[in-house]
């Protein structure tokens, strides 16, 4: 008897795991899993996926302009003014589609547009801002590494999903114990190993094949170099007790999230290099600089992510930028008829 309830106990937390992690019903006992829906979520709530914008244009006026914004957690804190401020330069509805989230990557970034570009979904404008949260995935052995990030038990899992979305218990006990890094805070002990930036060459790969994708739809693609402020005279203890030169924001992270200080300043180092080299192979897109324009310590609540008054700096500049773009679009929309 004890046994069977033992048994009894483990089935029912397994089912309970598998809603709560993967949505997956109790009662749904193929353990079928939609690896989009479980990673990336955000882009069914937030209605990328199938969106209502045209369906609510009146007789005689444009179609709003369909943005999709990439990114990370930076990218999130700016979209929503991002949208009304180019709405007012435009002088036509502009939409940005936020598929932006806290600690993605460029790899996560590429997996939503090949998803969104399959299920026939098309924009006028694709921007994306990335260089921070790739620099995690250099926290271990050179060895070990993968430029698809496969190495991270997050990209790993949506891999084996996609071959073979079906669950078991001996799978999921696995994954449990086999992630070498999460897609969060890496793993103190692995932290040495992110003196070694091995992300350069796969973070290059991942935005060209954005702009690939974006290429392919015939939909304007920009690249934007991504900004921080590292305070003079940091440490992890000054910046926790405040002692350091950060403005109020909504996010106050120490660096020691994304890695050392010195490996996480080389490493942006080396992403906004990429950038800039991709830009210039490809003249066919647009290059932003934000991180030669957002310099001021102002702008700054932590290593990168923006204070009020750097979302607001953010948004004109990057706004000023596509501003010639998009009234392209609103006086040519022939051009851009998704």
């Amino acid at each position: 008897m004890y046994v069977g309830y033992l048994v009894a106990l483990t089935v029912i937390a397994y089912r309970a795991y598998l809603w709560w992690m993967f949505s997956v019903p109790p009662a749904d006992l193929t353990n079928h899993v939609d690896p989009i829906r479980t990673f990336y979520g955000e882009l069914f709530r937030r209605g990328i996926v199938d969106s209502e914008a045209n369906s609510l244009v009146g007789d005689g006026q444009l179609p709003p302009l369909e943005i999709l914004l990439l990114g990370g957690s930076v990218a999130e804190q700016v979209a929503t003014k991002l949208e009304q401020e180019l709405t007012l330069r435009c002088q036509r509805p502009c939409r940005v589609h936020n598929a932006a989230l806290s600690a993605h990557t460029t790899q996560d970034s590429l997996n939503k547009l090949q998803y969104l570009t399959e299920q026939g979904r098309m924009f006028d404008l694709i921007v994306v801002y990335h260089g921070i949260n790739d620099i995690r995935m250099n926290c271990v052995p050179a060895e070990l590494f993968r430029d698809d990030y496969s190495h991270c038990g997050w990209y790993r899992n949506i891999q084996e999903l996609k071959q073979n979305s079906n669950l078991s218990l001996q799978r999921v006990a696995r994954d449990g114990w086999e992630n070498l890094i999460g897609l969060g805070v890496p793993d103190p002990d692995m932290l040495d190993y992110g003196a070694d930036i091995k992300t350069g060459p796969a973070f290059r790969q991942h935005l060209e094949a954005i702009g690939r994708l974006a290429d392919a739809q015939h939909t304007s693609f920009v690249l934007a170099t991504f900004a921080s402020h590292f305070a003079p005279g940091y440490t992890r203890a000054a910046y926790e007790a405040g002692e350091l030169d950060y403005a109020d924001g909504q996010y106050q992270l120490a660096i020691e999230l994304w890695g050392h200080p010195e490996n996480v300043r080389r490493g942006l180092e080396i992403h906004n290099g990429e950038i800039h080299e991709l830009a210039a192979s490809h003249p066919e897109w647009q290059l932003i600089d934000v991180a030669s324009e957002l310099q001021d310590v102002g702008n700054f609540s932590d290593v990168c992510h923006l204070s009020p008054a750097g979302i607001d700096r953010f948004v004109a500049f990057v706004a000023d930028q596509l501003q010639p773009l998009l009234i392209t679009m609103t006086h040519d929309p022939q051009d851009n008829q998704h």
